[in-house]
């Protein structure tokens, strides 16, 4: 029969992975929506900034532009905010997780050494019981 610390070791280590792979996709998201804003804000950078000013459509085509990408910068912030608390729940789960791991993990230890402490008793009373026969013979 497999030992129930380790098979619930095994079990919290499969969950630990498993939450370690949606961190990263998390990590990734808020990366992508960071890189996101970046384009957005320098598109709009680039519409504000002084071009040809000498054409009046150009210059309102330009603004226009600009002002059409604003609520796109606002919208990526608000995901930004939404995926940075949920990679932050994560990440306390995460934390969690490998919390009670290591916790198995150290109560094995603990299993294996007071296992191998008991073994070593019984090794030295049964050479003391052989001792203690050889010298009454």
């Amino acid at each position: 029969m497999a030992d129930p610390i380790a098979l619930l070791r095994a079990q919290q280590e499969k969950r630990l992975v498993a939450l370690g792979q949606q961190r990263s996709d998390r990590q990734q998201r808020l990366s992508r929506l960071q890189q996101r804003e970046g384009q957005l804000k320098a598109l709009i950078a680039d519409y504000s900034g002084s071009g040809c000013q000498d054409h009046a459509l150009l210059l309102a085509n330009r603004s226009q532009m600009a002002s059409q990408l604003r609520p796109l910068v606002d919208q990526c912030q608000r995901q930004q905010a939404v995926a940075s608390a949920d990679l932050a729940a994560l990440e306390g789960q995460w934390r969690h997780q490998l919390g009670r791991r290591q916790g198995l993990v150290w109560l094995e230890g603990e299993k294996r050494k007071r296992r191998q402490t008991t073994q070593r008793r019984q090794e030295q009373k049964q050479m003391d019981e052989m001792a203690s026969r050889a010298k009454r013979i």
